[in-house]
Order: C-alpha cells, then structure tokens, then sequence
C-alpha cells in the first residue's frame, strides 16, 4: 500500500506520515528497516563468525524462493521494487537506496571474506566480485518472483546459479 493509499485509509494527510518521520527520505529509511527485520535476508545481519557460509547463502536463497512460492500477491521485494519503480526526480531517494545496496554489497562481500578465512572457499577468491554477483542473483530471484509465470521453478534456478559461485552447500568450488 502506498502512503497515499495509507493516508486515504486512515483519513490522515500524506504530509502527516512525513512530519512523523522528519523527511521522506527518513519515513523510507524506517520502513526499509521494517522491512528487513521480516526479509530472510536478515540472516545476513544477524550471521557472524565462523559460519558455514555455503550453508547460510544457501539456506537463505531457499527461505525466499519457500517465500515466494506462498506470496499469492507476488509483491517481490521492497528494496528491488524501489530500484526498478523509483522516479528519476527523486535524487536524494535513489542515493539512499544506492547506498543501502552498497551496504548490502559490501555485506556480501565481507561474509565471503570469512568463507576465505575458514578455508571453505578458495584462498584466491575475489569476494568483492563475488559479493556483486550474489547481490545480483537476489536481485534476480526477487524480479523473477513477481514475473515468473510458474514461480515453482525459481528454487532450481536460484540453486544452479549459486552452485555456478561455489557457494552451493556441498556443491563444487569456483573455477578459477
């Protein structure tokens, strides 16, 4: 529901939801943190080391693919929807969110990072990189959730491309 929509619903004037917050950019920031408390991506925040990483990125693609199949509405994902649906005139939104998704990047990165330093993936391996290329397979499954015309298969899908990484639990290691 948009604010809009909120604002129209409760008899509230869309300003009201604004002033709460401070700014639009301050009312996005508290419902961006909203969400990702109820997101399976969570468990990047929450993970620490020593973790089996393979497992926890595996586990996690499973938990949204498992979501996804039950979301009857097909809603996808806040942060990607604000990504594709964000206007051009809303510069100091589209920063915000560029570098919320730096963070997630750089978060990516990081956990790779611990996978290296466990030796459960290769000493050689770019985590940066491979921080980027599985920030875009959740972006990927999460476009896909909302326009696949049978959403059964995304889980194979999401699956074969995190075995592609490396990061699939007791999957293959990266080429490199």
């Amino acid at each position: 529901m948009s604010v809009k929509g909120m604002s129209d619903h409760l008899g509230l004037p869309r300003s009201s939801f604004y002033n709460a917050f401070g700014s639009r950019e301050a009312l996005l920031k508290n419902l961006i943190i909203y969400y990702e408390l109820q997101s399976p991506q969570m468990a990047l925040v929450m993970a620490y080391p020593p973790i089996d990483v393979k497992l926890l990125f595996t586990m996690l693609l499973q938990e949204m693919c498992a979501q996804y199949v039950h979301d009857r509405e097909r809603k996808g994902c806040l942060l990607t929807n604000l990504s594709v649906e964000l206007r051009e005139n809303e510069p100091a939104l589209r920063a915000l969110l560029q570098q919320i998704n730096q963070d997630r990047i750089t978060r990516l990165a990081e956990i790779c990072r611990w996978g290296v330093n466990a030796k459960d993936l290769p000493r050689a391996t770019d985590c940066a990189r491979l921080g980027r290329q599985l920030f875009a397979l959740i972006e990927q499954l999460n476009l896909l959730a909302r326009s696949l015309p049978e959403i059964e298969g995304l889980e194979e899908l999401a699956t074969r491309q995190l075995a592609q990484l490396g990061l699939l639990a007791d999957g293959p290691a990266p080429a490199q």
